[in-house]
């Protein structure tokens, strides 16, 4: 329990980096899923822009800060 709410605290953490753009963090994502992903859009990404993939990790990393803080007070 302890520790799927800490593993959830250091994601969250991390998407909302991405989500920042802290040194280029969201550059790099943008550019590995470009590599990695098959299905992608007009610029070669999933997304349609480095907007809205900042906007999606935030949100993803608000719930996971939200989840891992709701596991460990429980």
């Amino acid at each position: 329990m302890v520790l799927g709410g800490v593993l959830a605290l250091i994601a969250g953490s991390a998407f909302v980096v991405v989500a920042g753009g802290y040194h280029g963090v969201d550059v790099w994502v943008w550019d590995w899923a470009d590599v990695v992903l098959r299905r992608r859009a007009r610029y070669g990404t999933p997304w349609w822009s480095l907007a809205i993939m900042r906007i999606q990790f935030g949100i993803a990393g608000a719930v996971f800060l939200a989840a891992g803080v709701h596991t460990l007070m429980r």
